[in-house]
């Protein structure tokens, strides 16, 4: 099996943007970007839909 660099520079770019829309999460943008990598950015884009973001505790 011959390994493809395209899809490794598709991959990794999509692997960003999905952890670029986890910033807000409890894990982070390096969690989510890990976790994508690891799994696939697909399903973490899919638990991203349907996890709530971490709220901000606003000190008064």
């Amino acid at each position: 099996m011959m390994f493809d660099p395209l899809l490794l520079m598709i991959y990794v770019p999509v692997c960003a943007i999905v952890g670029f829309l986890g910033r807000n999460r409890t894990i982070g943008f390096a969690g989510i970007f890990t976790f994508s990598l690891i799994v696939s950015p697909i399903i973490v884009a899919l638990v991203l839909l349907v996890t709530t973001p971490k709220t901000v505790k606003q000190g008064t």
